[in-house]
């Protein structure tokens, strides 16, 4: 008996230490990979919008302690329809970072760690968020009646934030975000996503492919505290009537807030994302919403 308990923690030891991969691309100055994104929206009463994205990821210059990586979105095409407002401003979300290059500062593992150019970025972001805006007033004059102008520029810039964008390169569905891990089947991690929500996620290890499985984990009093947050820098005016009002609401169920996202990845052999695919759905406030990405490189 005792030696069949033996045996059978020494394979488990052994299946757990070969269901193990340590994510670290190889890097070298010059290097330039390309990566095609394709996202599909599906939101409640306006159909799917789906967005297509292309980025080119150069290695730029290598460090003693780590890489200074290049990336920029050359291209975004959306087929969303005037009609759908949702849809436009996802997209705006997407094509407002389009032509602009990011610097990302990584460690020896390529692991994200700043953006070593963002003061200059935000002035690009601004300029075209101003060109956008003024587009999608034009086509949807009905948007002007929906939100302010101030109110729109702040929700479609609050994504690309310093700090949003760097969450997003480590936490959200990219190429780098596993960069620096060593993964293990079954390891377990917390992290809050570039739109404030506190998340769990379990890793399970196949070869060169990783699977994500992650879902949200947040109190009533986090799921609190994250939507007055929200409230204040997106309708400001409508914020003291939010607080007043905010038990009654999460106890309706109306602002309840779920998130479930499984990723693929697949590594090859230079240990580059190969690709990746990846659906996130959310339901709040009564509605779902699903999004299918799939990256893949050029």
């Amino acid at each position: 008996m005792k030696k069949t308990f033996l045996l059978s923690f020494m394979l488990t030891v052994v299946l757990a230490a070969q269901a193990q991969l340590k994510v670290a691309p190889k890097m070298q100055e010059g290097d330039k990979k390309t990566y095609v994104t394709t996202s599909v929206t599906n939101i409640p009463g306006q159909g799917s919008v789906t967005i297509t994205s292309e980025s080119s990821m150069n290695v730029v210059e290598a460090k003693a302690d780590g890489y200074l990586v290049k990336l920029q979105d050359t291209k975004v095409t959306s087929d969303a329809k005037d009609n759908n407002i949702a849809g436009k401003i996802l997209t705006a979300t997407q094509q407002m970072m389009e032509g602009i290059d990011l610097l990302i500062v990584t460690n020896k593992d390529g692991k994200p760690l700043s953006i070593s150019n963002y003061a200059d970025v935000s002035k690009k972001i601004d300029t075209n968020c101003e060109v956008l805006i003024g587009k999608m007033l034009e086509t949807i004059p009905q948007l002007g009646q929906t939100l302010s102008k101030d109110a729109l520029k702040q929700q479609i810039t609050q994504s690309v934030s310093e700090e949003n964008i760097l969450k997003s390169l480590q936490w959200g569905v990219n190429p780098l975000a596993l960069n620096g891990k060593t993964i293990m089947t079954g390891a377990q991690e917390e992290y809050v996503n570039d739109q404030g929500i506190k998340m769990k996620r379990m890793y399970f290890v196949n070869g060169q492919n990783v699977t994500v499985s992650a879902s949200s984990n947040m109190t009533k009093e986090e799921l609190k505290e994250q939507i007055i947050k929200q409230v204040e820098a997106t309708m400001p005016e409508q914020a003291e009537m939010v607080k007043q009002n905010i038990d009654t609401l999460i106890n309706s169920g109306m602002l309840k807030i779920e998130i479930k996202d499984t990723a693929t990845y697949e590594f090859a052999d230079d240990g580059w994302v190969k690709s990746i695919k990846d659906e996130n759905t959310t339901e709040s406030a009564g509605q779902k919403i699903v999004i299918n990405t799939t990256v893949s490189q050029k």
